[in-house]
């Protein structure tokens, strides 16, 4: 199986995406450049990372003692400069949402196959706040990275995130304050660091489906949907069947219309009330027997040759 199509557990976040898309937009947009000579540029490349470390023990176990374990040099290998990101905080923008639930349409592929299927989706927006950490080698380095970041960042910068499933727009501000932090005094052991901290606002929407469902969940349930009925033509929507069991199922929602027609001389005679008067149904007067259809709207089945064959449909007329 094709490496695209395996699913993991980090696959089913729909915030991860965010901050995922956030760190692709940033790759590559902060540089600057270095006078190599009197007629060389060379072009310096700010990376961001997101920061994922713990406590001492994580740290030892993942820099120290794997690294020895597998015969690698243990030191301090990170590039300078370097950007690192954390997140802060998160809010639901309640006064930005205007329509709460509307149809939201998506794809999932099985077995070869794409459907099409359709939710009731609430986008929330929100905002996300990051701290950002930008380390840097020395000063004249530290004022190169607060000029790109003010000329490639500030105020907006709009961008698209891919959800697994359908895309939302997204934009992240820097603000107007930028904060440096310069050493002045160091010892023979410590690292000669400068810093320029500020903070970031990421500004997206997140999709709840209808009835709560998660991410994980839709693809359960589609899949499902796909497996029981891999014939099935039109949009998957999520509805109760016959018997009252909630799932995806295809083609229309009055798939088969059923109903009755009697007689119009049956109906309440004195008033528009039933329990006012009827008139007898063993009058002669009633009228024809009792009538019972339906119409149904899904699609006819094929006939086989075979079965053409055997009946002759196949032959001429007359």
């Amino acid at each position: 199986m094709s490496a695209y199509n395996q699913e993991f557990n980090k696959d089913n976040t729909i915030l991860r995406y965010l901050v995922v898309g956030m760190l692709a937009e940033l790759s590559k947009k902060v540089y600057y450049y270095n006078q190599v000579d009197e007629d060389t540029l060379k072009k310096i490349e700010v990376p961001f990372f997101y920061s994922i470390s713990g406590n001492e023990r994580f740290l030892l176990d993942n820099f120290m003692f794997d690294a020895e374990k597998a015969g690698k040099a243990i030191g301090d290998y990170e590039v300078v400069p370097r950007g690192i990101i954390q997140m802060n905080s998160m809010s639901i923008n309640s006064d930005e949402q205007t329509n709460k639930f509307t149809r939201a349409e998506f794809v999932r592929e099985w077995d070869g196959v794409l459907k099409t299927f359709s939710l009731m989706t609430n986008f929330l927006p929100v905002t996300i706040g990051f701290g950002v950490t930008i380390i840097c080698s020395n000063n004249l380095e530290m004022l190169k990275v607060t000029e790109a970041i003010m000329s490639k960042l500030y105020k907006g910068t709009l961008f698209n995130v891919d959800l697994g499933m359908f895309r939302v727009n997204a934009s992240m501000s820097v603000p107007e304050d930028f904060s440096q932090d310069r050493l002045f005094e160091w010892g023979l052991n410590d690292k000669k660091e400068f810093q320029v901290t500020f903070d970031m606002e990421l500004r997206s929407f997140m999709p709840v489906f209808e009835s709560g469902i998660l991410l994980p969940e839709i693809d359960y349930i589609t899949q499902e949907a796909i497996r029981l009925n891999p014939d099935a033509i039109g949009v998957g929507q999520l509805r109760c069947d016959d018997n009252g069991n909630m799932g995806i199922y295809f083609g229309g929602v009055f798939q088969t219309f059923k109903f009755t027609d009697t007689n119009l001389k049956v109906a309440p005679f004195e008033s528009l009330l039933s329990n006012q008067g009827y008139n007898t149904t063993t009058n002669k007067e009633v009228g024809g027997p009792y009538d019972e259809r339906e119409i149904d709207t899904s699609l006819p089945p094929t006939e086989t040759d075979a079965s053409k064959v055997y009946r002759n449909a196949n032959g001429d007329e007359g």
